[in-house]
Formats: C-alpha cells, sequence, structure tokens
C-alpha cells in the first residue's frame, strides 16, 4: 500500500499551536529574531497567508519556510532554539587584539578622527575597519570585548531622577579642567 506525502502546509496545520506555550516562549525569549520566528507562526495559524507574513515581519519567503520546517521538525521549543555560530572564523589576530585592547584602554576615538568621546561597538568596528580591513558586526565586537575582559557600560536615558543643580556643577567642573 502506498502512503500519501503531507503537503509542509498540511503537515504544519496537523501540529496546532498551543497559545500558552507560545506566550511563554514569547516572552521567556526577549531575542527579536526568535520572536520574529514566533510571531510568524501565530500570524500562519490566524490565517494569513505566508506572503503575508513575509510583508508584517519584514523576512524573505526562504527565511519563514525555514522557520516553518523547524516548526515542523520540533515545534515550538525547535522554533526557539539560537542560533549557533560554530567554530566562527577568527578574522582578527591575537595580536590585532591586543592592540585593540590597548587602543581601547588608552585612547579614545577622536584621536582615530571620530568626533565622539566614547567608545561604542559601531565606532569600534570602523577602527577594525580601517585599522586591519576587517568588517565585524556589532555582536562580534562585544564577544571580542568579553575575550579581552574589557567591560563596558550600555547608555541608557533615565533622566527622571536627575539633579539640576548637580548637573549644572558638574558641567562647571568639567569646563575647569
Amino acid at each position: 500500500m502506498m502512503e500519501i506525502c503531507k503537503t509542509r502546509t498540511e503537515q504544519f496545520l496537523e501540529i496546532g499551536l498551543d497559545l500558552e506555550e507560545w506566550q511563554r516562549l514569547y516572552y521567556k525569549n526577549q531575542q527579536d529574531y526568535i520572536r520574529k520566528r514566533l510571531i510568524a507562526i501565530k500570524y500562519l495559524y490566524t490565517g494569513y497567508s505566508r506572503l503575508q507574513v513575509c510583508q508584517f515581519i519584514d523576512c524573505s519567503y526562504n527565511t519563514l519556510a525555514s522557520w516553518i520546517d523547524k516548526f515542523i521538525e520540533g515545534g515550538l521549543e525547535r522554533l526557539v532554539e539560537p542560533i549557533k555560530h560554530k567554530n566562527a572564523p577568527q578574522h582578527l589576530s591575537q595580536e590585532n587584539k591586543q592592540e585593540l585592547r590597548k587602543i581601547i584602554l588608552e585612547q579614545s576615538p577622536k584621536e582615530h578622527g571620530i568626533d565622539r568621546n566614547f567608545w561604542t561597538g559601531e565606532i569600534i568596528a570602523q577602527i577594525i575597519q580601517h585599522k586591519w580591513n576587517i568588517s565585524l558586526k556589532d555582536s562580534r565586537i562585544y564577544e571580542i570585548l568579553k575575550e579581552l575582559k574589557v567591560t563596558y557600560q550600555k547608555a541608557h536615558r533615565d533622566y527622571a531622577n536627575a539633579n539640576k543643580a548637580e548637573q549644572g556643577e558638574f558641567v562647571e567642573e568639567l569646563k575647569k579642567k
């Protein structure tokens, strides 16, 4: 007897969507790329076409198809598995990394022609591009900083507790220096 192969759409719809599990995983996983996957699957279950979902969440049709395949293979748990970068090639040599560490700790971006007073991942990537002609993403920059045991502080806006008098004194003190 011959088995009839089901289409991916039939396999997908057969699995069903547990909305409580979906919501738990959505709030557990803060990464944008994982949330996009979850939202895409939910949209498909609410009746949107694949093309509509691609437009809503700004992804390619092939990317959506790969997410559907992941979902079919292992449900929501497989869908939220993080991207693993196995043995990503090191583009920056150890010598370059040590030189970069020295630059970050002992110099300012202004000394490299950048009109900023503090380092950001984007600025560090620019320095690497200019100095060694190596293009790295911000996420890789932060991995390198961790390897080099260089800590950083994320900037944020928190003006609610600001003391105007103290701010004025601080500015005046900076001007004196």
